[in-house]
């Protein structure tokens, strides 16, 4: 489809409306936003519709339970593939890049996920604070690539945020042993690493997540960084205090085990209505703690749990239990086909 300079389009895939401002060749259109005169995005002509002023169909949306509205699925995840080889790469990095408002403030960064060797990998990496997780995303990381990853609010600085990565070298012989890191992300050392990062070539405040990937040689002494790293990692997945340890589940228990729940309070109790919202979150927080044991008792792989989307305390609350939990391997709250946003998925250890 053509489309003229002013034409007024919405995005197919976000609803997001916009006015075209240029053509920018290869049937690619630059979009001025209606939601924020100031930002200006590229976008395929076959990702926009003409706007006629009516709500748009979006593609991809799918009914979500309790909800009247469809709910559009996310916009794919941008992925920039740089032009040319680095001559003194850096390695994997995560760069925060600011986002400016209509007055010039900052009040979120947009992250990105680095690499500028001439590697690939598969990544996994957790950005969480002491109150939530803020995104979690897994996938395979090109060379010479940059992954946007999710956006990090300027007041989540404020609550001790922290990176954990796990990444796996692609060889020609497969894949190499993970390798993780944790970087506590310190609001001054924050500040501080704003630097032009590669291949994006934006400013950004920047953090070296992982600059070597050869195999630690068994033979050495492994050092004290290292080896505390990996004493909490197997203290944290110790069977300890009230945790259920792993056993040899009922075959015919496991068959039947449903592996989702719904914590919606009207699935869960009568009278419900009677209930105040402290209440309500702590019934909610029984029958998940008595299903997530059962999944562990029985060694369920992985498990939903249906918390819907609202104001998300009880989502926070369960990211918290997860956090915590010795046989959760990591938990994912994404976009879902089945669930929308209003789920966590759990990955068991």
């Amino acid at each position: 489809m053509l489309f003229a300079i002013g034409t007024k389009v919405v995005f197919r895939f976000t609803g997001e409306r916009g006015v075209i401002t240029a053509q920018l060749g290869d049937d690619m259109l630059q979009v001025r936003l209606d939601s924020d005169p100031d930002m200006v995005i590229p976008a395929f002509s076959e990702d926009l519709v003409r706007d006629t002023g009516a709500e748009p169909v979006l593609a991809g949306a799918k009914f979500v339970k309790g909800k009247k509205e469809p709910e559009p699925a996310p916009p794919p995840r941008r992925e920039i593939k740089g032009q040319y080889v680095i001559l003194k790469p850096k390695g994997i990095l995560l760069a925060f890049e600011p986002m400016p408002g209509r007055d010039g403030s900052v009040s979120k960064y947009k992250a990105w996920l680095i690499n500028d060797t001439t590697t690939e990998f598969l990544f996994d990496v957790e950005l969480f604070s002491d109150v939530k997780t803020i995104f979690l995303q897994e996938g395979k990381l090109p060379a010479t690539t940059v992954l946007e990853l999710g956006d990090l609010l300027y007041d989540d600085l404020s609550d001790h945020p922290e990176v954990d990565i796990e990444v796996r070298r692609i060889t020609t012989d497969g894949l190499d042993v993970p390798l993780s890191r944790q970087v506590k992300i310190r609001p001054k050392q924050f500040f501080n690493n704003l630097q032009t990062v590669p291949i994006l070539n934006v400013l950004a405040h920047q953090f070296v997540l992982l600059d070597s990937f050869e195999q630690p040689d068994s033979k050495k002494e492994t050092d004290l960084s290292e080896y505390t790293r990996q004493a909490l990692r197997n203290k944290r997945r110790a069977s300890e205090g009230n945790a259920s340890p792993f056993r040899a589940f009922d075959v015919e228990e496991f068959a039947q085990f449903e592996p989702e729940i719904d914590l919606h309070i009207e699935n869960l109790t009568n009278g419900y209505a009677r209930l105040d919202p402290s209440e309500i979150v702590r019934i909610q927080m029984q029958h998940f703690q008595r299903f997530l044991e059962k999944a562990v008792r029985l060694g369920v792989p992985r498990i939903f749990v249906i918390h819907g989307v609202g104001e998300g305390k009880l989502r926070d609350a369960i990211a918290q239990e997860l956090r915590r939990h010795p046989h959760v391997r990591r938990f994912k709250n994404e976009y879902h086909a089945k669930y929308g946003y209003g789920a966590t998925e759990v990955v068991f250890s």
